[in-house]
């Protein structure tokens, strides 16, 4: 049996990099984007969904089913939409596949930002998960974490 995974992300190249990963391995893969109609992939493994941040609700629903989320995150410090998107977002994300049944996150993101993203995880004992860093070849490292995972709840960089 095939596995799928939800992945998340606002459309940038670590959710490139994840995705050509991940659809390199026998997986099925639904995305959840800002801009869906930006992501432009003729792969019969990838469905395309656009990601309502702003409702805790659908994304419980949009996440319930999966096993696995990995939430992907630019590592651009310097882009204030997406720093702004986090800020407000992130935790409402976590929540939400907490609250779906998600059993591990996987979270793509700048070494920079560790402590916030790991910050609130570290205190959690209800989801398993691991904080990937943008550096080397991350996106076969998240990928890896979701189909055989090595590390738990802890950071791999």
């Amino acid at each position: 049996m095939m596995k799928e995974i939800a992945v998340t992300g606002i459309n940038g190249h670590v959710l490139a990099e994840v995705l050509s990963a991940l659809l390199h391995r026998d997986v099925d893969i639904k995305v959840f984007v800002n801009s869906p109609e930006r992501l432009m992939d003729a792969n019969p493994r990838l469905t395309v969904a656009r990601l309502d941040a702003m409702h805790k609700q659908t994304m419980v629903d949009d996440f319930a089913g999966y096993h696995d989320v990995i939430m992907t995150f630019d590592d651009n410090q310097t882009n204030k939409d997406e720093n702004d998107f986090i800020l407000k977002h992130y935790n409402e994300m976590v929540n939400a596949a907490r609250e779906a049944g998600v059993e591990r996150l996987v979270v793509v993101g700048s070494p920079q930002a560790e402590a916030f993203f790991t910050g609130d995880l570290k205190r959690r004992s209800d989801i398993d998960w691991v904080f990937v860093s943008t550096e080397g070849d991350f996106g076969h490292h998240a990928a890896d974490e979701v189909i055989a995972p090595r590390h738990h709840r802890e950071v791999f960089a």
